[in-house]
């Protein structure tokens, strides 16, 4: 790094409108937790639906269906941030994959 210039590894979500056609009722769940939403991506909702599995007042059908994969994905974004903070984007990039997995195999379980 120079002294002025900071060089980063970073994630972010290119289109925020794939969330909605990926996981549209993930999509719709996550962002109507009452938290502050600056980004609509993916690292965002997950940290959204771990917010609202802690502190709403959903379902324990919803609960059930969905509670361990927003733990997984949970855990694999703090180790996506770690990856990156790591500088290793290739680990970054399994991780990537491995929650955008969770995420599909939660929508499909998704309880209203």
């Amino acid at each position: 790094m120079g002294r002025a210039l900071q060089i980063r590894v970073s994630a972010v979500t290119w289109n925020e409108d794939l969330l909605e056609e990926c996981w549209p009722r993930l999509t719709e769940l996550a962002f109507s937790v009452p938290v502050l939403h600056e980004r609509r991506g993916v690292l965002e909702m997950v940290r959204a639906l771990d917010d609202g599995l802690k502190f709403l007042p959903w379902s324990e059908a919803r609960r059930a269906a969905l509670g361990p994969g927003i733990h997984k994905a949970a855990r694999l974004k703090a180790e996506l941030e770690a990856a990156l903070a790591d500088w290793d984007p290739g680990k970054a990039n399994r991780l990537s994959d491995q929650l955008e997995d969770v995420l599909d195999d939660m929508e499909k379980a998704f309880v209203a």
